[in-house]
């Protein structure tokens, strides 16, 4: 009986200590939403890094909120509601905001794919010149024979 007792303690034990820290872990910080605003005094800092006056009073108001029980999703609302898109550090991922953040990659790829068939274009063509040619490279021009002569006596010149 008595190890039945015991060990009822240490399980009720466990549990609070573990109710005691779930209750912490969730506890929503005024940081924790701080840090989805920019502060709106122009000094663009982050809210929760944000030093000056403006910064404390908005922190002071998201402490309100959270004290008044909103999570952290309402409270993004009411902020965004209450001083626009514009103190939210990150831009929201929906209609022109979402292009605007996906047309550079969109660009950078198509540019890719551009250089890619170009730039095999090229190869293709200067294959088929070669083999017109049965596999010699083309005629050399005055230039061209010029500059071979300048590195064939550079050449000699260091040893080579």
């Amino acid at each position: 009986m008595r190890l039945k007792v015991k060990a009822l303690f240490v399980i009720l034990a466990i549990l609070l200590t573990l109710q005691a820290l779930t209750v912490s872990a969730f506890a929503l910080e005024v940081n924790d939403v701080a840090g989805e605003f920019i502060c709106n005094c122009g000094c663009n800092k982050l809210l929760s890094a944000c030093e000056m006056k403006c910064g404390q009073q908005l922190r002071g108001f998201i402490k309100e909120r959270i004290d008044m029980g909103l999570g952290k999703d309402q409270i993004i609302q009411y902020m965004k509601v209450n001083f626009k898109e514009a103190i939210l550090a990150a831009p929201e991922k929906k209609g022109f905001n979402l292009t605007a953040w996906l047309t550079p990659f969109a660009f950078v790829i198509i540019g890719a794919i551009i250089t890619r068939r170009v730039v095999g274009s090229w190869v293709v063509k200067r294959r088929e010149e070669d083999d017109d040619n049965g596999g010699k490279p083309t005629k050399k021009t005055k230039v061209d024979k010029k500059y071979d002569d300048q590195v064939k006596k550079e050449l000699e010149e260091f040893g080579w």
